[in-house]
């Protein structure tokens, strides 16, 4: 009877520390959701680390010369070991008040080339200005891809041989095209940008201009067309949403540039809800 008795307060010892435990552990809940889960490779991958303080004081978060508060550890799958910095990453101090909860967008692109294809996994790990405790989000996994090619130039730009292109995907069910450069001698991705939603009435119009930046102009919806400009580097220059005017719709090659016919600018109405020409659905 005794040692029935022992091992029950052993038990219960057990269980009132793992209680008494936790609240430590939950003193700061950090979560990790990337934008979404397919990347093109060379695009920037987009994050939102979310932090929840459980405890009835103050928590910051500051960066320290040499160590920043927030480290990524990102793994690509294959691969031995982590994915080294490309840049000393110095994410802005933070200040998370007793029970709210502060999130925050992150931009991996200035910090980490993910520009391979292939799966990679992330966490996010915050460290806490005693320089000893730290807290770990869970684990995102994301894939770098390349898509289907749709179109493609080859161009000498800043002494490079490049290859810049148009590129299909699929993203919650719609066709995506993505502009990416690449050096056609290292087959090193430099850059990509989403560049519009596709909807496959009309073949995508692609040209470059006298600069070499890439012009797309493509049908979106029933009702909607998308003319987007992304330049040498991968960066999206510009984008509009537009609407047929008349007659046949087009994008040609003049004395003064690249500009498109058959359409003009769309202009919301006043009332009008966004549905579309959101920011969020072009992509």
């Amino acid at each position: 009877m005794n040692k029935i008795i022992q091992q029950t307060l052993v038990r219960l010892l057990l269980i009132v520390g793992l209680w008494c435990a936790a609240p430590l552990h939950a003193q700061l809940e950090v979560r990790l959701e990337p934008s979404r889960r397919d990347f093109v490779a060379g695009e920037n991958v987009l994050l939102v680390l979310t932090m929840i303080n459980h405890t009835d004081a103050s928590i910051a978060l500051t960066n320290t010369p040499g160590r920043c508060w927030l480290h990524m550890e990102i793994n690509r799958q294959g691969d031995n070991g982590a994915v080294a910095p490309s840049a000393v990453p110095r994410y802005p101090n933070q200040t998370i008040a007793p029970g709210s909860r502060r999130a925050c967008r992150l931009e991996l692109k200035d910090y980490f080339n993910l520009n391979r294809e292939g799966i990679y996994r992330i966490r996010a790990i915050l460290r806490m200005p005693d320089m000893q405790t730290v807290y770990s989000s869970n684990v995102v996994t994301i894939n770098i891809i390349s898509g289907g090619e749709v179109g493609s130039f080859q161009i000498q730009a800043r002494g490079q041989h490049l290859k810049v292109s148009v590129r299909n995907i699929l993203l919650n069910g719609k066709n995506v095209l993505f502009g990416q450069v690449r050096n056609s001698d290292t087959n090193k991705v430099i850059g990509a940008c989403p560049m519009a939603q596709y909807l496959s009435f009309m073949a995508p119009k692609i040209k470059l201009d006298r600069a070499q930046n890439l012009h797309l102009l493509c049908q979106s919806t029933p009702k909607y067309y998308t003319y987007a400009v992304m330049d040498t580097q991968g960066n999206l220059r510009s984008q509009k949403i537009l609407v047929p005017s008349g007659g046949p719709v087009d994008m040609v090659s003049t004395g003064g540039g690249i500009r498109y016919i058959g359409l003009v600018p769309y202009t919301k109405p006043k009332g009008e809800k966004s549905h579309y020409h959101s920011a969020s659905e072009r992509p």
